[in-house]
């Protein structure tokens, strides 16, 4: 449910959300509503990563405690390391994009239009894809396990 909740949430954001909002509203009010919701949608991405992490740690225990034959195990190790980077990445750029890209975008959107904004937004939407792959190939690796 965390990586359902994470990763559904990176697409609606990505695919519906961003550009919706900045086709409909005018700058001002679409960087306030934005930093509304994100203010609101990064407790659930937040409590996301920490439930993903717990259940991560768990299954990988319960996994390489039970009676499992070496070459699972070996496999097992083998999707973490890659996993486990990527995890990390994912959290990292998620800090980024809630605490320090979405309120920039929002004090640019009280300007009104502009370059700046453009980059602005763009940097968020850069952000939001590459979140949102990234979360496909810990999915994707989540599923070899």
């Amino acid at each position: 449910m965390a990586t359902v909740a994470w990763i559904g949430g990176m697409f609606t954001n990505f695919l519906i959300y961003i550009p919706s909002i900045g086709k409909t509203l005018e700058p001002q009010l679409a960087g306030k509503l934005t930093a509304t919701v994100m203010k609101r949608f990064r407790i659930l991405i937040y409590i996301s990563m920490a439930a993903f992490l717990i259940s991560g740690i768990m299954m990988a225990s319960l996994h390489l405690d039970s009676g499992a034959i070496v070459s699972s195990r070996i496999q097992m190790v083998a999707i973490l390391i890659f996993k486990v980077p990527l995890y990390i990445l994912m959290v990292i750029l998620a800090i980024i994009a809630f605490e320090i890209v979405a309120p920039r975008v929002a004090r640019i959107a009280a300007d009104g239009p502009s370059p700046k904004l453009q980059r602005a937004q763009r940097s968020q939407k850069i952000l939001a894809m590459i979140g949102f792959l990234l979360g496909l190939l810990v999915l994707a690796l989540s599923t070899m396990l």
